[in-house]
């Protein structure tokens, strides 16, 4: 029994070092590649119709402000206003 487990143990820890070298090769080029590149932020608005916050580069700018690109939007926004009454 102690010799099943010692040969387990062989095993996982020679795999646990194969996995972290071929890893390492993989992850240090893109670990170079993240560092030197700042993160990417979008910038949110909200749906002046219905209030859905989204990325600025889905949203649709019109006169009352940016809206969403839902169809129904309109008919969000139409009960939301009614219900308010």
């Amino acid at each position: 029994m102690a010799r099943l487990l010692g040969l387990l143990l062989l095993l996982g820890l020679g795999w646990l070092i194969v996995r972290q070298l071929l890893g390492a090769t993989r992850a240090g080029q893109d670990r170079t590649r993240n560092e030197n590149t700042p993160p990417r932020f979008e910038k949110t608005v909200r749906c002046a119709r219905c209030g859905v916050h989204m990325p600025l580069a889905l949203a649709h700018e019109t006169d009352d402000g940016h809206v969403c690109g839902e169809p129904d939007c309109s008919a969000r926004a139409d009960r939301a206003t009614r219900d308010r009454r």
